[in-house]
């Protein structure tokens, strides 16, 4: 059993201005907390899937209060989704909740994981270069989906 006042994660951002206006309505409600992997994230972006993001910590009695905080009002998005860099072939520009964990933290774009079916993956042999497919991925629990 943890006690009060141990620090547990909270919440997981891709971007490390979502992450900080998050942080600042909990300290603004008297909520102390901090961030991880912020530098990380700020000076290499395409880390971020691999170390979870900018993750924001609190301690576990404010747990429920900060939850209740920061669903009251989402936190937007550092930037909004461009509809016109979306493809033809892309899904709806209204990211979509991850069916694993729920969270909103998701984006559209080559995947991360082996998508190679055998025609793509012996283009990639021969091209040298790996042709992947898109699909939704979740920065929260690295889960993806179409």
């Amino acid at each position: 059993m943890s006690s009060p006042d141990s620090v547990v994660f909270l919440e997981s951002y891709y971007e490390p201005m979502a992450a900080n206006l998050a942080r600042t309505r909990l300290e603004a409600a008297g909520i102390p907390c901090f961030l991880s992997n912020e530098n990380l994230v700020s000076l290499m972006p395409l880390y971020s899937p691999i170390t979870g993001g900018v993750r924001l910590h609190v301690r576990q009695r404010d747990v429920d209060a900060a939850l209740e905080i920061l669903q009251d009002v989402p936190v937007p998005l550092a930037t909004g989704p461009d509809v016109d860099s979306f493809a033809a072939d892309a899904p709806d520009p209204v990211a979509p909740r991850c069916p694993r964990c729920g969270s909103s933290d998701v984006a559209y774009g080559p995947a991360t994981r082996n998508t190679y079916g055998f025609w793509s993956g012996l283009l990639s042999v021969l091209l040298r270069f790996p042709l992947r497919g898109k699909r939704f991925h979740c920065f929260h629990c690295g889960h993806e989906f179409k």
